[in-house]
């Protein structure tokens, strides 16, 4: 058993999330402040992973280096036990983090104003992977009902006719929402992808944490010619908390589309990986089962004393249900006049949070909140949350 219970002083580790000076100068908060904007976990490393690096270290040499067989043997392996995919070492690329992999990707597949579409409410990152290299955003919005999230797949099929998009960047499970669509969505997804003639990029970070494990399928699962016309992006990142290594990596069946893209990360002078982004992510995938088991479970509860506390003390604060990961998305509308309002709100509690207009389009009258603490500060966060909201109420 580990013990997602320990609590740790994350502030002495020059992490982004819990670094006083950055929690002082964008939320303009003190050292009693915490932190749930950034994306990433406050539980310790995984032993084995710990270990990897430091038997990494101790050879006393950091030169460029390769990726190893037992690299791929433990990504495969993953994939097969995990999400029943049969990968081949071929198609595996490691990358140096989703985000800059996205850029390389609408670098290579598009040519400068040529379309690329997106669901929103989205990861901001994904809006600036396309519009940084000058390519038009299109943006398809997902509909709200009964506080869930859909595709809206006329608008899809009409975003690929008339705007004669090259690439969709699909997030599953989503993010914000953690909203995981199910083989039917997807299915869907991928047949607007093959008549439009759609490069299909799946981004599939958040599909570690599952909450109900049997209703995600990977896209690689749903329809097998989409292997032929799509780019999965993965990586141990979200789940291990690797996020510093910058460790991710792509899969991609087709040849043409596999070499165009490594021409692409040549052009941008990705070689050799971190030296240690590939121990870490082979003990991660060999020995880490166990303990992502066990992280899932405890993000489960976490969310359900969420749930509970909201549902019972802040009533006007709507959360949306979460199939996946450890982000929760509030419905904050029925609350707040407006965002200063909401950031206002959080100010007072002292908690660091992301807006809803950070998520590109659609976004608005919501916020984001990281639940991947321990629970005795989730029930820290929920009192300070439920004092402001009782003060409030009172006027």
């Amino acid at each position: 058993m580990y013990d997602f219970d320990k609590e740790r002083d994350r502030k002495q580790t020059n992490c982004r999330k819990w670094s006083p000076k950055i929690i002082k100068e964008k939320f303009h908060l003190g050292e009693d402040a915490i932190p749930l904007d950034l994306a990433d976990i406050d539980f310790e490393c995984l032993p084995e992973i710990r270990e990897a690096m430091i038997a990494r270290a101790e050879m006393g040499e950091y030169s460029y280096t390769s990726v190893t067989d037992d690299f791929y043997e433990a990504v495969i392996d993953w994939n097969k036990r995990r999400f029943d995919l049969d990968l081949k070492k071929e198609w595996i690329r490691l990358t140096f983090g989703t985000v800059s992999t996205l850029h390389y990707i609408v670098q290579a597949f598009t040519n400068e104003n040529e379309s690329v579409l997106i669901n929103t409410p989205a990861y901001a990152p994904f809006a600036e992977a396309i519009e940084t290299n000058h390519r038009q955003l299109c943006c398809s919005p997902l509909v709200l009902k009964d506080h869930r999230y859909f595709l809206d797949f006329e608008d899809i099929e009409k975003q690929m006719q008339t705007k004669s998009v090259k690439v969709f960047i699909f997030c599953s499970p989503q993010n914000p929402s953690g909203r995981v669509w199910s083989s039917a969505e997807l299915k869907k997804v991928v047949d607007l992808c093959l008549e439009y003639d759609v490069l299909l990029v799946c981004d599939e970070i958040h599909r570690d944490i599952l909450f109900e494990r049997e209703k995600f399928s990977s896209i690689f699962k749903v329809h097998p010619e989409i292997t032929q016309k799509c780019i999965l992006c993965l990586s141990p990142n979200k789940a291990f908390n690797l996020g510093g290594l910058k460790v991710s990596y792509v899969v991609i069946p087709n040849e043409k589309i596999r070499e165009t893209l490594y021409q692409q990360l040549s052009k941008n002078a990705i070689t050799s990986p971190h030296v240690f982004a590939v121990p870490a992510m082979i003990a991660a995938y060999q020995h880490g089962e166990q303990w992502l088991d066990e992280l899932t479970v405890y993000m489960k509860r976490n969310f359900e004393i969420f749930y509970d506390f909201m549902a019972k003390n802040l009533p006007k604060i709507k959360v949306m249900k979460a199939d996946s990961s450890f982000l929760a998305w509030l419905d904050v509308s029925d609350f707040f006049n407006d965002e200063a309002d909401m950031t206002a709100f959080f100010k007072q509690a002292r908690l660091t949070t992301v807006p809803g207009s950070y998520f590109v389009q659609n976004g608005e009258g919501f916020v984001r909140l990281n639940l991947a603490i321990t629970q005795k500060m989730l029930q820290e966060v929920l009192n300070r949350m439920k004092e402001v909201y009782d003060q409030l109420e009172k006027l």
